[in-house]
């Protein structure tokens, strides 16, 4: 009776935690795909990327060398990808909070003389699966990187 007992927990743990397992390792692999289409199709434009952050369905990234940051949103990388030498824009850190203190949107935003750009690194209504505190502090890696 102890055998079959433990056999049963086995199978249950299995069960249970494969699952799991098959997801955590399905993201990663998303993740690691994603940002070798961002290399690539950087690439396509002489920009090499050095440094990239993916968030929600967005992302980010810098080419220090050659001033240019990258960003865009995963799902319309084919279509678009936004390029800017930053050296050409101010940087500005966007942060809304409602009448209780809690964070409503997050973005950096791009200025320059001729045109302005904004990414939302984080939106309360759109945003549920991450963090208000975590995207505020990669907006402010990235402001401090790019200023």
């Amino acid at each position: 009776m102890d055998i079959q007992s433990i056999e049963l927990g086995m199978l249950f743990l299995i069960l249970f935690t494969a699952p799991v397992a098959y997801a955590v390792m399905g993201k990663s692999r998303r993740k690691k795909t994603s940002l070798k289409n961002i290399k690539e199709k950087a690439a396509v434009h002489q920009i090499n990327l050095k440094e990239i952050d993916l968030f929600s369905d967005a992302f980010i990234g810098v080419d220090e060398q050659h001033e240019q940051l990258v960003y865009g949103h995963l799902e319309s990388l084919d279509k678009k990808m936004h390029i800017l030498n930053f050296k050409n824009y101010s940087i500005e850190l966007l942060e809304k909070r409602k009448k209780d203190k809690s964070i409503e949107q997050i973005a950096l935003v791009f200025k320059s003389p001729k045109d302005t750009h904004q990414l939302d690194l984080y939106i309360e209504e759109e945003d549920t699966e991450i963090s208000a505190v975590q995207q505020l502090e990669l907006a402010r890696k990235w402001q401090a990187k790019l200023s």
